[in-house]
């Protein structure tokens, strides 16, 4: 499972990524780009509790943020 933070330009996405670190350093938070967007992930876990444990966390600061189901 993954957590989205954001989606939509690059220079928006540095400065999520940016804050997100400030913020936040013990999940590994990265950019991927789709075009025409990019968007910002947080972490790669391995069961959904640890994944829902994090975004209660992480939406305190990014209310809008989600988790992606991992694709099979």
């Amino acid at each position: 499972y993954t957590i989205q933070l954001y989606y939509g330009n690059l220079s928006r996405a540095n400065s999520v990524i940016r804050n997100y670190r400030n913020r936040f350093g013990e999940w590994p938070a990265t950019i991927e780009y789709e075009t025409p967007n990019y968007k910002v992930w947080v972490g790669n876990y391995t069961l959904r509790i640890e994944a829902d444990r994090a975004l209660m966390e992480i939406q305190k600061t990014f209310p809008s943020a989600f988790i992606l189901k991992p694709s099979k």
